[in-house]
């Protein structure tokens, strides 16, 4: 994985650049399935607490795998993910929820306040299958961002550059005036350091990828961080 240290942009303090816009991911930041939903098609009850716990864990194992160089492809992600709900056949899970797709409709507590607070542009690259407009409708974030990309619509997928590109040229900037927020190592912080982009924040809340900092556990403390962070205008000031 490329050193982030090399792409994120900080002042001579060490501090972050402020960005002048924020392109987020969807599943795993903004949004998670909602577990009374899945309950009810898998016939399987489940708490949010371990729908929670099996996602991220799930996420981050895949990543690791992808960014190996194994040749893996998403029906992994599903059957650890089902596998970890304690499916007895975790296959099942991806045939009866569409491949898991279509769930995904319960907002992450704080994120759409913490979104909509922040005072700056706002937009959502996201790799679905046509549906995550509407699941981030479903959710409340309806109006909230300037933008909304599925890469079934656009025919690319993260972790490729050109998908970041096309959030870029939505928001008329240079990647080293933008930020990302993902939960995954390889979608999101491989796919956005290759794109230039400024900083790559990763959603860790159970702390599993202690490698990679910026680091948040929820897209809630993002105000926070950004409250840290300096814009040209400071940083030249500092400097006289």
């Amino acid at each position: 994985m490329p050193d982030q240290s090399t792409h994120q942009i900080c002042d001579y303090f060490g501090v972050l650049m402020k960005p002048e816009a924020i392109m987020f991911d969807a599943g795993g930041t903004l949004i998670l399935q909602d577990h009374v939903r899945l309950t009810d098609v898998l016939s399987h009850p489940m708490s949010y607490e371990v729908m929670f716990d099996a996602h991220y864990r799930a996420m981050d194992a895949y990543a690791r795998r992808r960014l190996a160089d194994e040749s893996v492809d998403w029906t992994i992600w599903q059957a650890d993910f089902f596998g970890r709900l304690g499916l007895p056949e975790p296959g099942e899970g991806a045939v009866l929820t569409n491949n898991g797709y279509g769930y995904w409709s319960l907002a992450i507590p704080g994120a759409i306040e913490a979104i909509k607070n922040l005072g700056i542009r706002v937009g959502v690259i996201s790799n679905s299958d046509g549906s995550v407009t509407e699941s981030l409708r479903q959710a409340g974030f309806d109006e909230v961002f300037e933008f909304v990309i599925d890469s079934f619509e656009v025919g690319v997928s993260k972790p490729d550059p050109a998908i970041f590109q096309a959030g870029l040229d939505r928001l008329g900037l240079s990647g080293d005036k933008v930020w990302y927020v993902g939960d995954s190592l390889f979608h999101d912080v491989k796919g956005g350091l290759e794109a230039c982009l400024a900083a790559v924040v990763l959603i860790d809340p159970l702390d599993l990828a202690t490698e990679h900092e910026p680091r948040l556990r929820s897209v809630a403390e993002l105000p926070a961080l950004l409250a840290k962070t300096r814009s040209p205008a400071q940083r030249l000031a500092n400097r006289g």
